[in-house]
């Protein structure tokens, strides 16, 4: 059996195996395996042609909205011999800036409807366009240059890079070799796995690496890769038409916009039944919600996800058990076969026995990215040498997450460690607010901010109790000095363009 080094040897396969059978659709647009393998290995080759001398083990800024084409233009960049970069196009003139310093070698990849936004945003530069490429005349792409530049790729060159936010306000890029994302497709497919009769519905916008698990999932067990409009999120109802009318049957989704659906009670008017398994990461998913989902869906499978961007995608999960009532909080469960994770405390590894006792999560192993691209300080300071008892001379990644193990052994997400306010004198974890207020109940979500100037806390949330009611139930579950100064009752969450919580704009509006 051929040894598989690149998802491009996924693509290979299913191009030869289910090559009719549906790979990738949007609404009323759809291409099979042998479309996208063809139209990938032509745009690949125009890339070559058209960038030269900078084509070969470059970044290719995909400058373009989620669609059928940026699939297309991903494998499209691979087939090229270079690494591609996903890039939101309603990024900010001075946050491109940055991030084009921080690559200063690149190619520019954008769609002719998406030139007018790249321009407008103050970029003066030559990029390539997509339809100028392609011209959707790849015929059987059959090209010897391609197949060498495909044969050629190792498992430790660079597959892609995501730009996440610094703590500075500058764009960090994580850089992903391609053996990560193999190691992290062998670990999904080992744990959760997905069928090729799958129906995958994609929510996470391609710069978000929760994409991850739609795009390289579905190619590795042949599934059906189903691009969701953003437009359908913000309609709950809409949104479970299209789940019904494309017969979706897998979501790995942010709980946020699960939390959607159950806030309007959505799923009472509609009910697809096609839904066989609903994944979430991101967010800790909020238990009511959950329990809403459950309620309409208590026979299939729920699994939380947990992994942040420096790890390629998610390092551990945890299969929800339906029949369970889960106590404030969903385990993310234990790390996958290939992958370690401990908890750090003051430089102390925390036992599993330890249970209860929070620690610093630190990930180690082939998932972990090559560092921050271009950026060694980042780098230097967030990849550290793991503890010389664990292994010899390699690095772990300190999230700047905290968790503690339960009684099974399952690691339990407990907030940010930067998330840590002092107030009052006296440390709290706004994460432990938080997650009493979901002990309380009644509440569809919940931020807490700290207001530094005032020395507040301040606590927004979603939810059928009045601000004074809140507080006192809040009574029952937390000490005086972690009492929220101020409720306020809500009608919505500020939410980032990937459907995660806008916490920062929480924290802006308190300290403005």
């Amino acid at each position: 059996m051929r040894r598989k080094v690149s998802v491009l040897d996924y693509l290979e396969e299913n191009y030869i195996n289910i090559p009719d059978k549906t790979a990738v659709s949007c609404e009323d647009e759809r291409m099979s395996w042998s479309e996208l393998r063809n139209a990938s290995r032509e745009l690949g080759k125009g890339i070559r042609e058209s960038a030269e001398p900078c084509a070969g083990k470059t970044p290719v800024i995909i400058f373009m909205e989620k669609s059928v084409k940026h699939v297309v233009s991903i494998y499209g960049t691979l087939y090229s011999g270079n690494f591609y970069v996903p890039m939101d196009i309603s990024t900010p003139a001075e946050r491109l800036k940055s991030i084009l310093d921080t690559l200063k070698d690149y190619i520019i990849l954008t769609g002719r409807e998406e030139s007018g936004i790249l321009e407008k945003a103050g970029y003066t530069g030559d990029y390539l366009v997509y339809e100028d490429l392609l011209k959707n005349n790849f015929g059987t792409s059959g090209s010897p240059e391609t197949d060498a530049v495909m044969n050629g790729i190792i498992d430790t060159d660079l597959m892609y890079i995501i730009f996440t936010s610094g703590s500075t306000g500058n764009p960090k890029g994580v850089a992903i070799r391609h053996g990560s994302v193999m190691d992290y497709i062998a670990s999904f497919m080992d744990e959760v796995g997905m069928s090729p009769d799958d129906v995958c519905g994609n929510q996470a916008p391609f710069y978000a690496d929760m994409s991850l698990r739609d795009l390289f999932m579905t190619l590795a067990s042949g599934a059906e890769l189903c691009i969701i409009p953003t437009k359908y999120f913000t309609f709950p109802l809409n949104l479970l038409k299209y789940i019904d009318a494309k017969k979706i049957s897998y979501c790995m989704w942010v709980p946020t916009v699960y939390g959607i659906v159950a806030r309007f009670k959505a799923l009472s008017k509609l009910r697809p039944a096609s839904l066989k398994r609903l994944c979430f990461s991101g967010e800790t998913m909020q238990i009511p919600v959950f329990n809403y989902w459950k309620e309409f869906y208590p026979d299939i499978e729920y699994w939380q996800f947990y992994g942040p961007s420096e790890i390629t995608g998610s390092c551990c999960c945890y299969k929800v058990d339906n029949s369970r009532d889960y106590d404030g909080v969903i385990p993310i469960g234990r790390p996958y076969r290939n992958t370690g994770m401990l908890l750090m405390d003051e430089g102390e590894i925390v036992k599993i026995s330890d249970t209860g006792h929070k620690g610093e999560i630190c990930v180690y192993g082939t998932c972990l990215a090559a560092g921050y691209y271009n950026n060694p300080e980042k780098t230097k300071e967030s990849f550290t040498s793991l503890p010389s008892e664990i292994g010899y001379d390699e690095k772990m990644y300190r999230t700047g997450d905290l968790a503690y193990y339960d009684e099974e052994g399952n690691i339990v997400f407990s907030g940010r460690s930067d998330y840590q306010v002092k107030h009052m004198g006296r440390r709290v974890e706004l994460g432990e607010i938080e997650s009493a207020v979901e002990s309380v109940g009644k509440t569809d979500a919940c931020c807490c901010v700290h207001n530094k100037l005032k020395d507040d806390i301040i606590l927004y949330y979603i939810g059928d109790l009045l601000p004074g009611e809140m507080l006192k139930a809040l009574g029952q579950f937390l000490p005086p000095h972690m009492m929220p100064t101020n409720a306020k009752k809500v009608d919505h969450l500020p939410q980032l363009p990937n459907g995660k919580l806008d916490r920062k704009s929480l924290e802006e509006q308190e300290n403005s």
